[in-house]
């Protein structure tokens, strides 16, 4: 995995700073070097993101682990801990779909197993008002609580039959965000067999373990389509591909993450309806980070810098240093749209489901939409350089 800058060497002393491509070798395109180096970059912040992703979904299993066996205040705090530590990855990964890649390949993608959402908690457990909901409470229909239950029954019936995956962990562990001021506080005494607050313990415990060993599992496959020392993996199949159909790739991910996932169905929905239901994180209130995230994780690509606090950082060849060298103005308001989308998100109130409701607040989430539509906008003007054609 290369981990330095890799230089734009003599390209730099041409005076190349035109909107015209000056075509020569290469079948023509006098830039093929360049995008070839921006495919490595590409592939291998895959692989770095999705092994931390994995990394953190295996200490967060751990905790899980730890917690089940000795339900507790502190050892449920730290499983939480463990979560939005594994959060802070795995949200900057969401850049890698949108493509047909290796998480959302038709055929075995398992995003369903990973970040399914909305959630319909019910689906799984009980619920303010109805203490016997959810497959953890209904032993007639799901006599056995493993891996193969939990996965059958995944988007079952409807889109919102969430039951597996970091939601329905995240639900497990915080249970109902009730409270306009803070997350969700379940108990952990939901965990002690014969002693709790509610009923079917065990089963709860089961349920839970299960799901991250499902996680562990899911994104333990995405890693290993990616894994570079594997000359069968998506990795090859990446960075030997036609320079123009991987860029396109890579743009339409930017593109459809910032303008219409991110923007649309992550924030706008939930401005819209006014509802912490609609919101990604909902029961832990980390939301907002959740856009931080996904947003950070655009520009990481553009960049092509993924900065690991687990040792495995990526910076290589990058899209950013291509448009700037083919159009300048062009790459100066991409970069420029970048910082204000950041300091935007960075301005909204925390926690998100106040931001949506509060009619002070609510103009901030909005001007993050605008933007991330902007920036969307921005990206298919300069994938257009490339003549990309959306």
């Amino acid at each position: 995995m290369r981990i330095t800058t890799i230089a734009c060497t003599a390209i730099l002393g041409l005076g190349l700073f035109s909107c015209k491509k000056p075509v020569t070798g290469n079948g023509g395109d006098f830039y093929a070097p360049q995008k070839q180096e921006i495919k490595e970059t590409y592939a291998d912040m895959a692989f770095a993101v999705y092994t931390d992703s994995y990394n953190t979904a295996v200490s967060l299993q751990t905790a899980i682990n730890i917690f089940v066996a000795t339900p507790n205040q502190q050892n449920l705090d730290n499983a939480k801990q463990a979560w939005l530590a594994a959060r802070e990855i795995y949200g900057q990964s969401e850049v890698f779909r949108f493509v047909d890649g290796p998480i959302d390949n038709p055929a075995d993608g398992p995003e369903g197993l990973i970040n399914a959402w909305p959630m319909d908690e019910a689906y799984v457990d009980y619920v303010q008002g109805n203490s016997s909901a959810g497959i953890i409470n209904n032993v007639a229909q799901y006599p056995v609580i493993d891996e193969t239950t939990i996965i059958t029954a995944n988007e079952f019936g409807g889109e919102t039959n969430i039951s597996c995956g970091y939601h329905a962990i995240e639900f497990l562990l915080w249970g109902q965000d009730l409270s306009s001021t803070g997350p969700g506080n379940r108990s952990y005494l939901d965990y002690v067999v014969g002693g709790g607050t509610a009923s079917n313990e065990l089963r709860r415990a089961q349920y839970l373990v299960a799901c991250a060993d499902i996680l562990v599992q899911a994104l333990d496959q995405v890693r290993n389509d990616w894994d570079p020392a594997d000359p069968n993996s998506y990795y090859h199949t990446f960075v030997e591909m036609d320079n123009k159909i991987a860029l396109r790739k890579m743009f339409n991910s930017m593109k459809v993450l910032s303008g219409f996932e991110l923007a649309g169905e992550r924030i706008y929905v939930a401005y819209q309806n006014a509802d912490q239901e609609d919101e990604h994180s909902c029961f832990s209130d980390n939301t907002h980070r959740d856009i931080y995230l996904n947003a950070k994780g655009i520009q990481n690509l553009y960049f092509g810098i993924y900065a690991s606090p687990y040792g495995n950082s990526v910076q290589g060849f990058s899209i950013a240093e291509l448009v700037h060298l083919i159009h300048a103005e062009h790459a100066d308001e991409m970069d420029e749209r970048f910082q204000t989308t950041m300091a935007l998100i960075g301005q909204m109130y925390t926690p998100f489901d106040q931001a949506i409701v509060l009619p002070a607040e609510r103009p901030k989430v909005y001007d993050v939409v605008v933007s991330l539509q902007t920036e969307s906008e921005l990206l298919v003007n300069i994938a257009g350089e490339f003549d990309i054609i959306f």
